[in-house]
């Protein structure tokens, strides 16, 4: 296992992700980054580019589909695709309402997405 693409990299985009979220629920406009609608699409970006560098990213290339860690972060990324779509899209989930809402919700899930692919790097025989 690589320990740049699997862990520091996913960690530097956690970083980038914490910012522009944290902006987006302040109000603070990013360069290219300026409405919570952008803040989604650039969520989705780093979002998919983290869990394809990070370890639940890597499941496929070692055939570990059936594992606790990879079917949690399966569910998680589909949770969250239908979250930033919905709200890309204007409709209404339950709880969500917004794209201020749904940016909150995808704080939590992301961290917690970000949590299972970190312990998915060190515990790789889960």
């Amino acid at each position: 296992m690589n320990l740049f693409t699997n862990l520091i990299l996913p960690v530097f985009l956690a970083g980038i992700a914490a910012v522009i979220i944290f902006a987006a629920l302040k109000g603070i406009s990013l360069p290219w980054i300026a409405s919570p609608r952008a803040s989604l699409v650039a969520l989705l970006v780093v979002g998919l580019t983290m869990c394809v560098l990070g370890g639940l990213g890597q499941i496929g290339s070692n055939g570990r589909w059936d594992t606790p860690l990879a079917l949690i972060g399966i569910l998680l990324g589909c949770v969250i695709l239908i979250i930033i779509i919905a709200a890309l899209a204007g409709w209404k989930l339950p709880l969500i309402s917004g794209e201020v809402q749904a940016i909150t919700s995808l704080a939590f899930l992301l961290g917690v997405k970000f949590i299972l692919g970190t312990a998915s790097y060190f515990f790789h025989w889960l």
